[in-house]
């Protein structure tokens, strides 16, 4: 490897280190009614953009799988 690619995986890992984790996750709803837990930490939004958010912002994972079982239950979401 050369100096600048070494250089840049360590800048990377630094900086992969020092930034705090952001675990929010939220309840989404695709256009084919089928519902998914997104996980605010992924940098990107999900494609295709036919969804809309159906929660406020979890803070935990648990959080969310049960408030995706209450959607479920109660004839919002079809998975």
């Amino acid at each position: 490897m050369t100096r600048w690619s070494l250089a840049f995986c360590a800048a990377a890992a630094f900086f992969a280190a020092a930034t705090p984790a952001n675990a929010t996750y939220q309840i989404i709803k695709w256009s084919s009614g089928i519902c998914q837990i997104w996980d605010h930490g992924i940098p990107t939004k999900p494609f295709p953009y036919d969804f809309r958010a159906v929660s406020p912002v979890l803070p935990t994972f648990a959080a969310a799988w049960a408030e995706k079982d209450r959607l479920w239950r109660a004839g919002r979401c079809l998975i």
